[in-house]
């Protein structure tokens, strides 16, 4: 059989030689380093996800009342997060991490890194805001730093520190080296990444919508989206507002049951409907 090699070649050539489709070239930003580098470590990970739902009429009816006797417009995703960090306080192997091969570091403070969109270069981007000891801070706190996060400027009292920006745009041979030193230290990852992660990119739409995350942390919580379904209460069919979610796991550290039992603590507390 005669080879195709050189026809194969020609059409290629051929293709290669025709005009280019109209579009719209404008620069990769710079700062989107930030997403690849976080993709690259949670690669990393061995991570298992567990979806689930919860009932947040209870929330919903709380803020309102809050917001009706207070004047306080708490929103979903902080009262969320203080459940989160109130579930992780009773069980800080929860956010563990890895120091070396035969010790973990389970810290007593949560840090709860949370993914906050920004105008960034002409486009949004996510940037993350740390609400450092979350478990010692009010629901109100928690609610005016993410508030504050979407507003501040990029840079030392914002999201996206001065120092952060300088080392995304540097070379991806440089960054690589810089994680290298970062992952194999569990406090000095806690202060640049914080011990717990939270994305809430699924509250942007409605219906069963959830996100399985590519995640460098040891937990990471994905706010889905919310829905409503019919559930029987006292034999009677009624409407309740549910919210899917998907909390990401190193099974390095945590196991299926502990996280199994993990997520029903924390079911609890945001079925619970009031300040945790």
């Amino acid at each position: 059989m005669p080879s195709r090699f050189p026809s194969v070649l020609t059409q290629l050539i051929r293709l290669a030689r025709q005009p280019p489709s109209p579009g719209l070239l404008r620069p990769y930003p710079g700062l989107r380093n930030l997403i690849l580098d976080i993709l690259a470590e949670g690669r990393r990970k061995n991570t298992i996800n567990l979806v689930f739902e919860a009932d947040i009429t209870p929330i919903r009816s709380f803020l309102a009342e809050r917001a009706a006797q207070h004047g306080e417009h708490i929103s979903l995703t902080a009262y969320i997060a203080k459940s989160l960090a109130g579930a992780v306080a009773e069980d800080k192997s929860i956010h563990a991490y890895r120091h070396g091969k035969s010790e973990l570091v389970l810290f007593e403070e949560i840090d709860l890194s949370i993914a906050v969109e920004r105008e960034i270069e002409g486009g949004t981007l996510p940037v993350i805001w740390i609400v450092r000891s979350a478990g010692d801070k009010s629901l109100a706190e928690i609610d005016r730093e993410l508030q504050a996060a979407r507003i501040a400027p990029l840079g030392e009292y914002g999201p996206l520190s001065a120092l952060e920006q300088r080392f995304f745009e540097l070379p991806s041979v440089v960054r690589r080296l810089g994680w290298f030193f970062i992952r194999r230290n569990p406090y000095l990852f806690k202060r640049l990444a914080g011990t717990v992660g939270i994305t809430s990119m699924g509250m942007h739409t409605t219906g069963s919508a959830v996100v399985i995350p590519i995640t460098p942390m040891t937990l990471t919580l994905s706010i889905g989206a919310t829905d409503k379904k019919l559930v029987l209460s006292s034999g009677i069919p009624v409407e309740r507002e549910i919210i899917r979610m998907n909390l990401s796991a190193d099974h390095d550290i945590i196991d299926g049951a502990p996280l199994m039992r993990f997520v029903d603590r924390f079911r609890k507390k945001l079925d619970a409907g009031c300040a945790p």
